[in-house]
């Protein structure tokens, strides 16, 4: 599944004509190089989520696919947050382990290495997770030495100033890979934020959650300027995008 309904608050004016899933990145766009990364490995069936200027994603994706691959799109009149946009894709993804990508970030993750680890764990969730370069202003997770993930906390949790002071605070990459039990934990028809209401309880209650260490690229576009510095990254071949041609 790829998340692609958000708002775009922080590319505001551009992403008030254009979605940030179809802002141009090195000949593609964000959620084609989404969509690229997925195919290379191997997966032909993904489900979108939309709200902002969703119409224009969905138009826009209607040329250019290969013809083995399958697009569901689940429309949000509400927006819904990460786990109430994934509960929305329930019908389509129930019934087998799934990979969730959010589309404003550039990866080259191994999605093979890291659904074979969930899957060795039998686990609910295994979160791709990276060194932190801003502890104080992004969520941090703690980890055992085996992976099991121990906490996840938002910028606004009491705790957070304690774990970000720690050496080497991990980030979440805004992938992972969850097994179907996961919609059981996912309340239906409302907004639902899956770091606030799903993650965090699943903990407390020692489901078993683990993390996956990635050190390989990674950026997103979420700002202007971070949207700026990943197009330099690519004019200096520090990274190729996957994804499919405008």
């Amino acid at each position: 599944m790829i998340l692609a309904a958000g708002l775009g608050e922080r590319l505001r004016p551009m992403t008030n004509t254009t979605p940030k899933p179809l802002f141009n990145i090195g000949g593609t766009t964000m959620i084609r190089n989404a969509i690229g990364l997925l195919y290379a490995h191997g997966i032909r069936r993904i489900a979108i989520n939309l709200h902002h200027l969703g119409r224009m994603i969905k138009d826009d994706l209607k040329t250019g696919m290969p013809r083995d691959l399958t697009l569901w799109f689940s429309e949000e009149p509400i927006l819904l947050g990460t786990a109430g946009g994934i509960k929305g894709c329930e019908p389509f993804l129930n019934g087998d382990e799934f990979v969730v990508i959010n589309s404003d970030i550039l990866v080259n993750a191994d999605l093979h290495a890291v659904i074979r680890a969930h899957q060795e764990k039998k686990t609910l969730a295994t979160l791709v997770i990276r060194p932190n370069p801003s502890p104080g202003t992004t969520g941090i997770l703690e980890n055992a030495p085996d992976g099991r993930l121990m906490r996840y906390l938002s910028a606004r949790h009491p705790d957070y100033a304690a774990l970000a002071a720690k050496p080497a605070p991990m980030m979440f990459t805004g992938i992972h890979v969850l097994s179907p039990a996961i919609f059981s934990y996912i309340p239906g028809g409302r907004p639902v934020n899956i770091s606030v209401e799903v993650y965090p309880p699943l903990l407390a209650s020692g489901a078993p959650l683990y993390t996956f260490d990635y050190g390989g690229y990674w950026a997103d576009i979420g700002t202007p300027a971070s949207y700026q510095a990943a197009q330099n990254d690519i004019n200096n071949k520090l990274f190729t995008p996957y994804g499919i041609p405008i």
